[in-house]
Parts: structure tokens; sequence; C-alpha cells
């Protein structure tokens, strides 16, 4: 379930598509802040909030922030550091809530969790230096994790259970938004390459027409248009026939595209020169594009409305818990 809260939807960002995120540590220091924060910044039902989490999170939206050329001002930095707290008061009352209601995060869960985020990592080092890119600790982020745990079994007991999704509300929003469920045309095709090198001169560039030309003979005699990509092709596609899986005219180079998208399947173009060298396509399917049924978007689209509607219940189920809490803020 997505992240309601800004401050954990942080962590959910940067660690859904790990592969995505494979960067080294800059070893950047950040900028100190404008603002000071006291050691406890608030009090919710007897439980501090220490201002090392808001700090930590602070100083990273003021860095997105710089390096985007918006250099916020103090007045700025006290306005997200109260936007931050109140993130964190609502996160601290819902796991309070969490465990008065039974809930539990063994130790055996926590690691079970931390292993299988590790495990979208190519290594453990790999991981350890995203998280000190986010400025945290493995510790940090397995607390982090164990607040997500409890925050998720509340969610899941007293909100998601209450939500539900009428089929009219799904054809709804497919009626309105309509545009988001249309799909361009798409052709897959494959390719053959031949190098040129303009240092051969004219006689070294008709030596590739004429090889080209021979190949396409076979090509026209029976010999399968892959395993002559396989044999010949420079490509770094041989090895798969030159097969380029499928794509939309805005995808692929003006060269091909404004070839493909004219041809019929089973169709092989001309030869034709690149600043790569010489290319011949061949088209080997289509799929139409167009408006997608409701039928095969209804699932997707109950999906987007339930977590629409839980991220709004919950945060009006922490308004709720706000009312009945003891709450101090210091800053």
């Amino acid at each position: 379930m997505k992240r309601f809260i800004p401050l954990v939807f942080v962590f959910s960002v940067f660690f859904s598509n790990p592969t995505s995120l494979v960067w080294a540590h800059s070893g950047h220091k950040h900028d100190a802040l404008k603002v000071k924060l006291p050691e406890v910044v608030a009090k919710v039902n007897g439980h501090d909030i220490k201002r090392d989490l808001i700090t930590r999170e602070l100083k990273k939206a003021v860095e997105q922030y710089k390096k985007r050329g918006m250099a916020l001002t103090g007045d700025q930095e006290k306005s997200a550091a109260k936007s931050l707290i109140e993130d964190e008061i609502g996160r601290t009352l819902l796991v309070l809530k969490a465990k008065d209601s039974g809930a539990k995060v063994s130790e055996k869960m926590l690691s079970a969790r931390l292993k299988e985020v590790k495990s979208k990592f190519k290594s453990d080092s790999i991981f350890e230096h995203r998280l000190a890119d986010r400025g945290m600790t493995v510790d940090q982020y397995r607390h982090e994790l164990e607040i997500d745990m409890y925050m998720d079994q509340i969610i899941k007991k007293e909100i998601e259970p209450k939500i539900k999704i009428a089929e009219k509300d799904s054809q709804d929003y497919y009626n309105k938004n309509k545009k988001k469920f249309e799909s361009p045309e798409k052709i897959r095709a494959s390719v053959m390459l031949l190098n040129f090198s303009p240092s051969e001169g004219k006689a070294g560039e008709q030596a590739v027409l004429k090889k080209f030309e021979s190949i396409l003979d076979q090509v026209k005699n029976g010999t399968g248009f892959d395993d002559m990509a396989k044999k010949h092709s420079q490509d770094s596609l041989a090895s798969k026939g030159g097969d380029l899986g499928f794509f939309t005219r805005k995808q692929m180079l003006p060269a091909f595209s404004d070839r493909a998208f004219k041809m019929k399947v089973g169709e092989i173009s001309e030869i034709f020169r690149t600043g790569h060298g010489f290319h011949v396509l061949k088209v080997t399917d289509k799929k139409p594009g167009g408006l997608s049924p409701f039928e095969a978007e209804k699932a997707k689209i109950e999906k987007f409305l339930t977590n629409k509607k839980v991220s709004q219940a919950t945060r009006d189920y922490i308004e709720m818990l706000k009312k009945q809490a003891k709450i101090k803020t210091y800053f």
C-alpha cells in the first residue's frame, strides 16, 4: 500500500525500484539549516519526538530544492519543519494505536522484511551506499521499517476493511479519464546492420552494399531473416536475430519508425543508411493502438481508487486520533 504521509513516502519512493538506484555514495555533506530545533520537538501521549529525524528529512528537502535552483528562506525552512513534525505526530499516533490494539512486530518479522528489501539490490554494499546517500544508517532504516509495519497493521485492521469500490465508481472514473487508457500503435521489427566507415571510401561503401544485397537475396530465397541477422549483423541485437521488440513511433529513431510504421507484417525494407551504417528492417508483428476496454483496466482502476480512499481515510483517522491525544509541540 502506498504511504500517505510524506515522511514515510520518502522511504517507499526511494526503495520501490532499487535497480534504478544503484548510486555510489557521494560523500556530500548537507549545508547547515537556518532553523534551530529543540532536542524534543513534540510530545505525543508522553512519547517524545526527537529532532534528529526531522533534521535529517529537512536537510534532504532543503538540498533537493537547492539542486533545482530554489534555495529555501529561513521562513520556508521553518514551515517545512512544522509540516514534517505534523507528519511525524501522525505516524506516532498510528504506531501507538497499533500497539494498543495488540499489533506486534517481532525481530524475525523485521529481519525478514529487511532481507526482502536488500534482495532487490545487487549487494549489501550497494544497499548501504544508497542509504548513506539518503543520510541514513542501516539501523535508522530498520527503525523506519518497523514503523511502517506497525502502521500497515493498524491501517489494514481499522481502515482498509471499510473501503469499498462500487463498479459504478470504477466505470465513472474510466469514462472521465479515457485518454489515460489509450495506447499508441506498436510495431515489432527485426534489424540487420552492416557497419561502414567513411574512411573506406566509395569502394568500401559499394562492397558493404553488395554484401547486404547478397544477404537479402538469400532471405528472399527462403533463408530466415533472424538466421542471417545472427550470422552477419554487426548490431548488438544480432544474437537475438535482430529483434527490436515492440516499440511505438516515438520510441524509435525516425529513420526506423518512419519506415516500419508504413510496412506490412512480414515485409522487408530496402537498405537504408544512418550514422551507424547500413540497415534493413523486417516487420514481424503489429499491435493496433486505441482505447483499452474497461474490463481490461477494471482491476487497476479499483486498486487506484482504493489506495486513494485509504489515503484520505487514514488522514481522517489521524485527525480523530489527534483529538483524543495529548499533544504538545515545542517548535
